[in-house]
């Protein structure tokens, strides 16, 4: 009997693209194997109406609220980011204790994640069972753990599947000295009780750690799950710029302000108009700061040149905002997205419709790859966020163009980048 248990200490909520990652991957699996579980945190409910089953067992101790708290008292000591730049200050020496405390805390939480995934083990596994342990968002945790269950084997046959989402050095996060942290991952690759598989979901990433000594690195499809639906049709009169997904520093959120405000009003005979989505609350203080900045930025623009869209809001709402949009925006800042995935850039490909990301990033390799392969134009790119409001423009006068070469794309990137494509690349790696 062959069973793969979804292990996602990140499933806390409906919102997000770990939800939307983790029914993709278990509704493909049950063709692939005897018996598929996920395992989310423990304060996890799914009360929608396709409801997936789910076991909220993970995340014992209350590490979301230590880390909600810390968050709020070193926010004196961040500031927004610019042009890849972490963005973090150093703190002075009698703030060094929150770092130590931040350590301890992933120390205790990849125990206690240890704890439950042995228990899990021991309640799946059997004599003739052949257990697949799938963490689709490895961190520092996942891999402690993984190293502790290669030192004190599980019995039977156990595959672990470890996806990381995020180059090496913000993995680490400073818990190794590189070479150290390049040790840990061979010695997990290089283990036959439990068998480890690496995987990652951007060639880019995969590079990475192949650099660091890993020999064999599979690259996965991004297993987006979304409705066979053709594009929103184009508004003639107006082009919608969105910034849409998580409120997050790193993405460019604390930006908008000043970049919404130096938006062109109109190009190519079209309104251009900005559309955010913003949360109804949020635990960084400064995110709260920018949501009353643009909420008072609405009210001074002229009429319909911004419009504020509340979350939380069901999927169907939120791919409503995906699929009609004229342009989806990404002015994300982080070194974290070189290498690393965007559901956001997948979803509107998806849907058909263009997009402006950073360079150098996986985001900017697929635009270029697009163009010099299939000669399809699918959108633009920036260096720096000051170079927006003329991409804008250009892309808005050209709307049409760019609409017609993603919409032909799509189709490529939906035979690519689905669930099922994802499985058969997991098992392939195993294999």
């Amino acid at each position: 009997m062959r069973k793969l248990l979804i292990v996602d200490p990140t499933l806390e909520s409906l919102e997000g693209h770990s939800y939307n990652y983790d029914r993709a991957i278990f509704g493909a699996a049950q063709s692939k194997f005897d018996e598929v579980v996920l395992y989310a945190d423990l304060g996890f409910h799914d009360g929608s109406p396709q409801a997936i089953p789910c076991k909220p067992v993970l995340n014992r101790l209350p590490f979301n609220a230590l880390k909600r708290w810390v968050r709020q008292r070193l926010h004196p000591f961040t500031r927004t980011s610019r042009e890849g730049d972490t963005g973090v200050r150093h703190a002075p020496d009698s703030l060094n204790l929150w770092g130590w405390l931040i350590r301890l805390a992933k120390r205790l939480r990849a125990r206690d994640l240890e704890g439950s995934v042995r228990s899990i083990i021991a309640q799946q596994g059997g004599e003739h069972v052949e257990l697949h342990v799938f963490f689709q968002n490895t961190r520092i945790d996942e891999l402690l753990v993984a190293d502790r269950l290669r030192t004190s084997a599980p019995p039977g046959a156990v595959y672990l599947y470890l996806v990381v989402r995020h180059s090496p050095e913000l993995c680490n996060a400073r818990f190794f000295d590189y070479a150290e942290f390049g040790s840990l991952l061979r010695r997990l690759a290089a283990s036959r009780s439990p068998r480890v598989s690496f995987l990652t979901d951007s060639e880019r990433l995969s590079a990475e750690y192949r650099a660091l000594g890993l020999g064999r690195v599979g690259t996965l499809p991004v297993p987006i799950l979304l409705p066979d639906e053709e594009p929103a049709p184009a508004n003639p009169a107006r082009v919608d710029v969105s910034f849409l997904g998580a409120s997050r520093v790193e993405k460019g959120f604390c930006e908008l302000p000043a970049l919404v405000a130096r938006l062109p009003r109109k190009a190519g005979g079209r309104a251009v108009r900005a559309v955010v989505q913003v949360p109804r609350d949020s635990a960084d203080p400064r995110v709260r700061a920018t949501v009353a900045e643009l909420r008072r930025l609405e009210n001074a623009l002229p009429q319909g040149a911004l419009e504020l869209r509340d979350s939380p809001v069901p999927m169907p709402v939120y791919y409503g905002w995906v699929r009609s949009a004229g342009v989806v925006a990404l002015p994300y800042l982080s070194d974290k997205y070189n290498a690393s995935t965007s559901g956001i850039f997948v979803e509107a490909i998806s849907f058909g419709v263009p997009v402006l990301a950073p360079a150098n990033s996986w985001m900017s390799d697929v635009i270029a790859d697009t163009e010099r392969v299939h000669g399809l134009r699918i959108g633009e790119t920036f260096v720096k966020l000051e170079e927006l409001p003329a991409l804008v423009a250009r892309m808005a006068e050209g709307i049409g163009c760019y609409r017609a070469d993603v919409r032909r794309f799509s189709k490529l990137w939906r035979q690519t980048h689905n669930p099922g494509a994802c499985v058969d690349a997991m098992l392939t790696a195993a294999a």
